[in-house]
């Protein structure tokens, strides 16, 4: 459920050039979401600066923000 403070972030087209030009990153990110925020923050922790940066301008929140959106679209909750 989102709360009112929480931003809904459309990461669907991020993902979506993920899929396709770095699938390498895609099970590192399932996986980090799935096992909580504290292992999605240690995945974050450990991507290149320039990654992260590309990443956080795309989706335009913050951190916890792209988690939710995240666990919302590869889980749906």
């Amino acid at each position: 459920m989102i709360k009112d403070g929480q931003k809904r972030i459309n990461v669907g087209p991020l993902l979506n050039w993920i899929w396709s030009n770095a699938r390498y990153l895609w099970n590192s990110i399932v996986n980090a979401v799935r096992w909580g925020w504290s292992s999605f923050v240690g995945w974050w922790n450990g991507l290149n600066g320039w990654v992260r940066g590309v990443f956080s301008w795309f989706a335009g929140g913050t951190l916890w923000d792209i988690y939710v959106s995240l666990r919302h679209y590869f889980f749906g909750w």
